[in-house]
């Protein structure tokens, strides 16, 4: 490929991202207003923090689930089927 058709495929790629992100924010920002306006204060709160500790269990699941994933794969690769 030529480094005009790169640029441009470059450039093409990142205003579709930009693009992407204002649609995004967009409807989160209106969906979390429709949910204030229907669970309230009180409900909102305990979906965020119901919401948050969800997310937090899912990043720490995902995070050992790659970890025990490298371990086995290197072991296996050095030829130690002694650890399985």
């Amino acid at each position: 490929m030529t480094s005009a058709s790169n640029t441009s495929r470059i450039a093409k790629n990142t205003l579709l991202l930009y693009f992407r992100m204002l649609l995004t924010m967009g409807v989160s920002l209106y969906t979390s207003r429709v949910i204030l306006n229907a669970l309230g204060i009180e409900d909102y709160g305990i979906y965020n923090v119901v919401g948050g500790v969800v997310a937090m269990f899912s990043i720490l699941s995902g995070s050992l689930s790659a970890a025990i994933s490298r371990f086995i794969t290197f072991e296996l690769g050095k030829g130690n089927f002694t650890v399985l």
